[in-house]
């Protein structure tokens, strides 16, 4: 796979301190080590990403720019929390460049190796408090996700799918911690890997918009509707 989001990317050699320091954090605020709303100090991100000072700052700055943190005058830095409104702007425009990719992949074909392998993805569930279980999961639905990208025979597409990945784990986290596994999800993911395998481009595009669509609602509802995180992991606005 040309293109990966980070949570299925493993090689970071050749990276220099300040790009080391920002995946450091990152994936510690995208996997709720660092929870939403926490408040952080450049010494305690300093001693988290096992590198000087000037880097963590310089990691900083993206991480602004990212909106996952916020600087406090005098007094650190906040973990910014997730809103609905920007969850559901994040998984509609999901929605868009997915649907675009799938059809694509069916119009390009895929390997028979990359359908074999999707087949395997669907087999993974997880039971809800199993981190581990929910890592692998994740990682699995990822990875079915990006197979399609990286087919699509668009890399600008592919790139955009794959950055989206890394805001929406976050999101999902947050929602894994009370959505209890779909079955009705993997049989819509199925959907999409059958029109893919009958090079269906039309099919393709119909069952990858409906699963996105309902993979929105059940986000949103999740986020609403989940008392022991709503209040601290989610604004409204």
């Amino acid at each position: 796979m040309k293109y990966l989001p980070a949570i299925l990317s493993t090689s970071h050699s050749g990276l220099n301190a300040t790009e080391r320091a920002y995946l450091a954090i990152k994936r510690r605020i995208i996997e709720l080590e660092l929870e939403p709303g926490a408040h952080v100090t450049k010494t305690d991100l300093t001693h988290l990403a096992g590198v000087g000072a000037m880097p963590v700052r310089e990691a900083l700055t993206q991480l602004q720019r990212d909106g996952l943190v916020q600087a406090l005058p005098r007094s650190g830095y906040r973990i910014l929390p997730v809103t609905l409104k920007g969850a559901r702007e994040l998984c509609a425009f999901r929605q868009l460049l997915e649907t675009e990719a799938a059809g694509l992949a069916a119009k390009l074909g895929c390997p028979d190796d990359d359908l074999a392998r999707m087949e395997e993805l669907l087999k993974t569930t997880y039971e809800l408090g199993n981190a581990e279980s929910v890592n692998a999961f994740l990682r699995a639905n990822f990875e079915f996700d990006t197979i399609i990208a990286n087919r699509c025979g668009n890399d600008m597409l592919a790139q955009s799918i794959t950055r989206v990945f890394d805001e929406l784990e976050r999101i999902l986290r947050i929602t894994l911690k009370s959505l209890a596994f779909s079955a009705s999800a993997a049989r819509e993911r199925q959907a999409i890997l059958d029109a893919i395998r009958e090079r269906d481009p039309a099919a393709a595009r119909r069952a990858m918009e409906a699963r996105t669509r309902a993979s929105q609602v059940q986000i949103i509802d999740a986020l609403i509707s989940s008392s022991s995180i709503a209040e601290a992991s989610i604004r409204v606005s």
